[in-house]
């Protein structure tokens, strides 16, 4: 396999690599344009230049990865031809017709990556007709999202349970001396608690607040029953404590804990900062 012929491989698989990927063009100058023409498109105009007879164009290339070269012609060619020079290398491409306007043959687009140090390229072509732009392709790198911390992360609890009033509804979360209510607030989102109990005897509930594994206080309910609060399944239900949560800094673990044989019922809320 000769030098060239390896070349030309090489091309082939840079351009099938990036098959698919999103670029943002730059139009990029020639140090040594010849005469120019100018192209319109709908959203500005373009000069496009040839080069001096049985001269080559010069691009610098330094730091560019990908280029695109758009051209036309002012007639009609048998066999439309340009040659790409890097180093010693000389890579002919034809031109595939893609559509003709306002009197001039405009080609399709060649695109092509440049090989890694290549500091400058050469475009050559022999037939004064052609004009040609070269455009720098840039990946369009997608703006990384902000990871998105949620204010509360729900860790344990025994269940869910709808506590009415009057014509509302809230969700309420239990616990019982088999399960603990755990959660987190994040963002240093301080926040309240209402809790409240199932009564089914004389004995008093009892439960206990904890923060970040150490506990903060017992806390514990009286007989008294409340008439404007209802919970499906739950005859007596004790009238409701709020707690202020201990401060959250950043990131803070609350646990409730039941000390007596009750359900509990809590239901937290974030407050406003």
């Amino acid at each position: 396999m000769t030098k060239k012929t390896s070349f030309l491989i090489l091309f082939c698989l840079m351009a099938l690599s990036a098959f698919g990927q999103n670029y943002r063009t730059r139009i990029m100058d020639f140090e040594n344009p010849g005469s120019r023409r100018i192209r319109r498109f709908e959203d500005s105009n373009h000069w496009f230049y040839r080069s001096l007879p049985e001269r080559s164009m010069t691009l610098k290339t330094d730091g560019v990865e990908r280029i695109q070269i758009r051209s036309f012609s002012i007639e009609k060619l048998r066999k439309p031809q340009i040659f790409i020079l890097v180093g010693k290398d000389r890579i002919p491409f034809d031109l595939s017709l893609k559509e003709r306007a306002n009197g001039y043959y405009i080609f399709e687009d060649i695109e092509f990556d440049i090989p890694e140090g290549s500091e400058k390229i050469e475009l050559l072509c022999y037939q004064r007709s052609i004009y040609m732009r070269a455009y720098e392709m840039a990946k369009i790198v997608p703006k990384a999202k902000p990871l998105r911390i949620p204010n509360r992360v729900i860790h344990a609890h025994a269940g869910m349970i709808d506590i009415s009033h009057n014509s509302s509804t809230s969700e309420y979360y239990t616990f019982n001396s088999s399960q603990a209510f755990r959660f987190t607030h994040n963002n240093a989102r301080d926040g309240i608690i209402y809790v409240r109990a199932r009564l089914t005897d004389r004995s008093l509930p009892k439960f206990s607040l904890w923060c970040d594994g150490e506990k903060v206080e017992d806390f514990e309910f009286g007989l008294s029953r409340t008439t404007k609060y209802t919970a499906q399944g739950v005859r007596y239900l004790t009238i409701g404590k709020k707690l202020d949560l201990p401060k959250n800094p950043g990131s803070t673990e609350y646990e409730l804990r039941a000390e007596s044989e009750h359900m509990f019922m809590a239901r937290p809320i974030l407050l406003k900062k």
